[in-house]
């Protein structure tokens, strides 16, 4: 007895495909996550300085 859930087209997906999927999912974010990281560090360095400029800029 396999246990087979139905995808969203309507077809069949079979256990050994979800796991070759999640398997994919998590290479891709092994793959992804040093550049998610630097994004991230981007981001937060733009906030940073916006709220220093806004400090400075109130003080003046």
């Amino acid at each position: 007895m396999s246990r087979r859930m139905l995808g969203r087209s309507g077809r069949i997906r079979s256990r050994e495909q979800n796991i070759i999927l999640l398997v994919l999912a998590v290479v891709i974010v092994a793959l992804l996550w040093n550049f998610i990281g630097v994004i991230f560090r981007l981001a937060l360095f733009a906030v940073v300085v916006y709220l220093v400029y806004r400090l400075l800029q109130s003080y003046i």
